[in-house]
This record gives C-alpha cells, sequence and structure tokens, in this order.
C-alpha cells in the first residue's frame, strides 16, 4: 500500500467515526477522504489563480421605504386605533344633578 493510499484510508476512518459510524457507507467515506487528499495535493498556485477569476461580493442594495397606505388601508388603521383607546370618562352635568327632585 502506498502512502497516498493509507492517508485516504485513515481520513475516511476519521469522517466515519465523525458521522457516528454508520454501516454501508464506506465507499462514501472514501471519496470524500480522496477528494479532501486530492485538494490539500494540488499546487499551491491554483488557489491564487481561482481567487483572481472570481467575481468580487456585491453588497446588497438598501431597502427602499415602504409604500404610502392605500386610502382603505389608512381608515382600517384609524378605526382600529380608536377601538384600542379606552372610551372617555362621562361627567356628570351639574345641572342636570340640581334638577333632580327627590320625594
Amino acid at each position: 500500500m502506498d502512502h497516498f493510499e493509507t492517508s485516504i484510508r485513515e481520513r475516511a476512518y476519521a469522517l466515519w467515526e465523525r458521522d457516528g459510524c454508520a454501516p454501508g457507507r464506506d465507499e462514501h467515506y472514501w471519496r470524500l477522504a480522496e477528494q479532501e487528499l486530492t485538494r490539500s495535493a494540488a499546487p499551491a498556485e491554483a488557489p491564487a489563480a481561482e481567487a483572481v477569476a472570481a467575481k468580487p461580493v456585491r453588497k446588497p442594495a438598501a431597502r427602499k421605504p415602504a409604500a404610502a397606505k392605500s386610502a382603505a388601508a389608512k381608515v382600517v388603521a384609524e378605526v382600529a386605533e380608536a377601538a384600542a383607546k379606552p372610551a372617555p370618562r362621562r361627567r356628570r352635568a351639574a345641572a342636570a344633578a340640581e334638577n333632580v327632585t327627590t320625594h
């Protein structure tokens, strides 16, 4: 067995253990380990070339202000606001209290 195959075997075993030792997934972990080790063995120049070719990341646009409410929505909002407020307390009219006659 060569060194590269031994490295793949060890990495596949580590991945398999990390994922809870799922049975029947040996080929899956072997290929994952092989891909990882192949990428790490690639020349150092490749990532730099990819970084130059990559597009710059754009910032998301600022959100636009909400559109003005329609007339119906304004009426509904006013009614809901009025319903949420408690009714004003009623005062007894002083004149009404004076006009009351007792027998």
